[in-house]
């Protein structure tokens, strides 16, 4: 999936090609080998997987659900 968005950061630890290590700071690349997590090269193909969502805030209003 080749989408261009400006809010995401084009790093390795969100590319398809990488894999990252026990949460530390090395991926494994399909392409190039091993790298660092923050870095990015021109094959970077964003992994929406590899995102994590940012949860949103519960209302603030005094409503009981029932």
């Amino acid at each position: 999936m080749k989408h261009k968005n400006d809010n995401i950061e084009r790093i390795c630890a969100y590319c398809e090609h990488a894999v990252v290590i026990s949460e530390s700071d090395i991926c494994i690349c399909r392409e190039i080998g091993a790298v660092r997590a923050i870095d990015t090269c021109r094959k970077f193909t964003l992994d929406l997987l590899k995102l994590n969502p940012i949860p949103r805030a519960l209302p603030d209003d005094d409503t009981v659900f029932m």
